[in-house]
């Protein structure tokens, strides 16, 4: 008995057929490679503020820095060119305008002649990255512990989503962050251990 010849050529284009019009991904694939994006978007985004806030830290440490250098170079010029005999620190007046010669200054443009000396800090005060303005404003503050700034803004008042700037005080030097902002940060939400 003779077989018959099958056409086995038909047969093996119809897989071939079948198994082009399968390519794709199956629903879960997608679903999984989505929930896989979505959480690494969400570690990075975690990450990101992070970055950020340790940003701002180092900004506000910096710029505390700055001005402390500033108050201690201003407060030596006026005693060496102004013939001041008091150890007393510049005026807020003199620190807010960045002019040791200004108002009611113990120093004259006569005695600091050279404008560069004149400025507590190049071009401007710097700001405060905490504020919610990022102010420069200086105000001033008769806060003399550690405790009391860590609590109350300058005036020493309950502090507010609206304090910025920074505080001083005339009489002992002192300058420090006026902010209620620093909460995610490496200092742990005191930004006056600076």
């Amino acid at each position: 008995m003779i077989e018959p010849k099958m056409n086995y050529s038909n047969e093996m284009g119809n897989r071939d057929m079948k198994k082009s019009q399968n390519k794709g991904f199956t629903l879960i694939e997608i679903l999984m490679v989505i929930l896989l994006i979505a959480v690494l978007a969400l570690m990075g985004i975690t990450q990101f503020q992070n970055y950020a806030s340790d940003a701002k830290d180092a900004t506000t440490k910096a710029n505390l820095q700055v001005l402390r250098r500033a108050i201690a170079t201003q407060n030596a010029q006026m005693r060496l060119r102004c013939s001041v005999t008091s150890t007393s620190p510049p005026p807020l007046a003199n620190l807010s305008a960045n002019d040791i010669t200004n108002g009611a200054s113990p120093c004259t443009t006569s005695q600091v002649t050279n404008q560069q000396d004149r400025s507590f800090v190049a071009g401007s005060i710097p700001a405060n990255p905490w504020g919610s303005a990022q102010s420069n404003v200086i105000s001033t503050s008769a806060l003399t512990t550690s405790a009391q700034r860590a609590t109350g803004n300058c005036a020493g008042g309950a502090r507010a989503a609206a304090d910025d700037g920074w505080c001083y005080n005339p009489t002992t030097g002192e300058i420090w962050a006026n902010s209620a902002h620093n909460t995610g940060g490496s200092t742990g939400g005191s930004e006056y251990g600076f």
